[in-house]
């Protein structure tokens, strides 16, 4: 009770309105009841959807941010060591095929 009295008034309402409306579910004929358990069946299924996309795209996006983490990994190591083969006086052309790095990237290490 003290969450709901710490609510506003018209979320207080809202809430009573809605348990009304559950305790109705049990005074609906067969037909009513029907219409009601499909009603229900699609919002689940609804919410169900949208749940397993969100949890789809969550996986993908973490996938895409791994494979965008090592390539940038990649690309720092392999600054790292063209930085250190250039220091050792390695042609620019040596370098460039090693690391895949083009002659104006070495040249601006």
């Amino acid at each position: 009770m003290d969450i709901l009295e710490r609510m506003p008034w018209m979320a207080q309402n809202a809430v009573f309105q809605r348990l009304s409306e559950i305790a109705d579910v049990a005074s609906l004929n067969k037909e009513e009841r029907m219409k009601y358990d499909a009603n229900m069946k699609a919002f689940r299924d609804t919410i169900a959807v949208m749940e397993g996309q969100y949890l789809e795209g969550h996986a993908e996006g973490r996938t895409e941010g791994r494979a965008e983490g090592r390539a940038e990994g990649r690309a720092e190591a392999n600054c790292d060591n063209a930085r250190k083969m250039k220091e050792d006086g390695m042609p620019i052309e040596l370098i460039a095929k090693y690391t895949g790095l083009s002659a104006t990237e070495i040249e601006s290490l």
